[in-house]
């Protein structure tokens, strides 16, 4: 487990240099005026940058939270059914909080519920010509 536990923190400190360097960049603003092209193309990055800003937030949220578990000794088993998650996928994917199967049938089970949204919505828009 000190291998994954070094895994995380690393990831961690990469994750706050990154969010500090974007809210360092997000504080310098372009005082040139621009034309109404400039200002859509500022105004969309900045969005994409909030956007990305979230991900990295949740992400490190994952992280702290796996490290909680590692030093709680709750790291490495699925919260399913309990069974130990194998080193292999833990160290491939140490966020994961399900084994491969459990992942499996939860993304199957996604996939179908999907599947069925899409056509219940589809033969809601024929039912509605």
């Amino acid at each position: 487990m000190e291998e994954i536990k070094r895994l995380l923190l690393e990831e961690k400190a990469a994750l706050l240099t990154e969010i500090r360097e974007k809210t360092g960049n997000n504080k310098k603003i372009n005082s040139d005026i621009g034309d109404a092209i400039d200002s859509s193309v500022e105004e969309q990055e900045r969005e994409l940058d909030l956007l990305l800003q979230d991900r990295e937030q949740s992400r490190l949220k994952g992280i702290e939270n796996a490290l909680q578990r590692v030093d709680s000794d709750d790291f490495g088993y699925c919260e399913e059914c309990g069974e130990d998650i194998s080193i292999k996928r833990l160290l491939a994917v140490p966020l994961t909080r399900m084994c491969i199967n459990c992942q499996s049938n939860e993304e199957r089970s996604r996939l179908a519920q999907n599947a069925f949204s899409r056509a219940d919505n589809f033969s809601q828009v024929l039912s509605d010509e």
